[in-house]
């Protein structure tokens, strides 16, 4: 709806005004002031789209009401009401801003050409300033992204340049959602304010993929995290039938903590392919509330299973746990830990495949150590060695690796999930997520997404496609989420890509 102020001390004119401009087909506001004090007061309170004000009027003159509200709301157009006598007077209030004049007795043709003119430069205006907003918005997503991805503190000092990057500092909790499907591709903008609704907290909103989606709180938002991350999970299969996983950072001290924060996420999302009884993924989560017998014995389960799934990595971090936890406490029973630890080494050697004399040769130099440390050492050792000859063919790890890589060249416009591509090497999806961070140092969906827009980008250059072709020639099912993660990864669209318009023209 429009908002229209008349002021005109004559109330018969203000009349006159009123039934020409409800004869438009559209909804407006009118309002009236029968003189410039009062105009200008209507102007403060409910910054008119239009202001017809008549030139001669009480307390002040149309010209001086005119210039105020430049002051007060500069995208109010102004049209001067004249009669013939002050139409030099008229003339120059248009040096003051003033949009155009009507003069007296008003012809109805003339007041509706001045209207839908202003009506039209509002819309004009209202879509600029719309235009600006978006590219402001994709330029921080764009720059976000790139922030916790690279880590690298020079992004935000280029991102700063040309938006506002205050609020990166001010970060202190991020949750990574990821869904079971492509939901994000269809439904991302919907979810935004929906989810915001549910939450009824403010949060900054980054997508990531076509599955993932990062939320990122500042200090001032006070909850349980792990709640929330519940809540979502709950909210998601309710609302939208969607499972989704949520993996809740440690809280950070700086929002340049924001890359390691994400890092850790990702960490944890890894659990999803072990842990399948779990939707929510925190911190030390398991161990909350269990006494430190509870605590060992969950490690050395675990443990076990990271061998079963040649996990290196969350052996390692299990191993850590441990080692820190019997260095504090330091009460634990030594028949028990060595007991435990034995059964750690021999699914090592069975999985190694070694001689059951190997073995047990190692056991029973388990038995004779005489302290915790010495255990931890030997339990260290064995999984540094099993590291080793892990990746001692390093080609075979590398082979698998180039074989999913090569997979994805040929078939990025189809379907493509870690479970897809680890069925093809004969890996579990977790050990194949692991091997090809190790070796690509980045993830496989984000490997994924970054080739498909690279792939787009190559067809923008170097084919007259239309953006919706290659939207679907790269892998992409919705052409806006498609334009929105190429302006999220370029920092310009599709289309201001094949004009060759760089970020920083694209600010416009």
């Amino acid at each position: 709806m429009r908002t229209i102020l008349i002021a005109d001390d004559e109330r018969i004119e203000r009349n006159g005004i009123k039934t020409l401009l409800r004869r438009e087909a559209m909804e407006l506001n009118l309002l009236e002031a029968s003189n410039g004090r009062e105009a200008l007061q209507m102007v403060q309170e409910h910054k008119p789209d239009l202001l017809f004000c008549d030139i001669k009027m009480p307390f002040m003159t149309g010209l001086e009401v005119a210039e105020r509200t430049k002051e007060i709301s500069p995208d109010t157009a102004i049209i001067i009401i004249s009669g013939y006598s002050d139409f030099e007077f008229a003339r120059s209030a248009m040096k003051s801003g003033v949009k155009d004049y009507v003069l007296k007795p008003i012809d109805p043709a003339e007041l509706r050409r001045v209207f839908l003119e202003a009506m039209q430069l509002a819309e004009e205006r209202e879509h600029r300033t719309e235009l600006r907003r978006k590219n402001q918005d994709f330029l921080g997503e764009y720059f976000l992204q790139k922030f916790i991805y690279t880590g690298r503190p020079e992004v935000m000092a280029e991102a700063a340049d040309v938006i506002d990057v205050k609020w990166w500092q001010g970060v202190r909790q991020m949750l990574l959602i990821e869904t079971i499907t492509d939901f994000f591709e269809t439904c991302g903008d919907d979810f935004q304010g929906k989810l915001l609704e549910e939450l009824k907290l403010p949060f900054h909103y980054l997508n990531l993929e076509a599955s993932r989606t990062m939320l990122l709180f500042d200090g001032r938002v006070k909850a349980n995290f792990r709640v929330m991350a519940q809540h979502i999970h709950e909210y998601m299969m309710r609302q939208f039938r969607v499972g989704c996983y949520v993996a809740v950072s440690s809280p950070l001290q700086h929002g340049l903590k924001m890359p390691e924060a994400f890092q850790e996420t990702e960490s944890l999302m890894e659990n999803r392919f072990y842990r399948q009884d779990l939707w929510v993924f925190v911190p030390a989560m398991e161990l909350k509330d269990k006494d430190n017998y509870e605590i060992v014995a969950q490690l050395f389960e675990w443990m076990e299973e990271d061998i079963r799934l040649r996990d290196i990595k969350h052996l390692w971090e299990h191993f850590q746990k441990l080692s820190q936890l019997w260095q504090s406490v330091g009460s634990f029973s030594h028949i028990y830990v060595k007991f435990s630890c034995s059964n750690v080494i021999k699914a090592l050697y069975r999985e190694l495949r070694f001689s059951a004399e190997k073995c047990n040769q190692t056991i029973e130099k388990l038995y004779m150590c005489t302290t915790i440390q010495e255990i931890l050492k030997i339990l260290e050792e064995n999984i540094h060695d099993y590291e080793q000859i892990m990746f001692a063919n390093k080609s075979s790890a590398g082979s698998d690796v180039e074989k999913v890589k090569s997979y994805i060249y040929e078939h990025y416009a189809e379907e493509l999930s870690v479970e897809i591509l680890s069925e093809g090497v004969f890996l579990s999806p977790g050990y194949m997520s692991y091997i090809f961070k190790k070796e690509t140092g980045e993830g496989l969906s984000h490997f994924i997404r970054a080739y498909r827009l690279e792939r787009a980008r190559d067809l923008l250059q170097n084919t007259s496609m239309k953006v919706n072709q290659i939207c679907r020639e790269v892998g992409f099912t919705n052409a806006s989420y498609f334009g929105k993660s190429f302006r999220e990864y370029y920092g310009c669209s599709p289309e201001r890509f094949r004009k060759g318009v760089s970020t920083d023209e694209d600010l416009g």
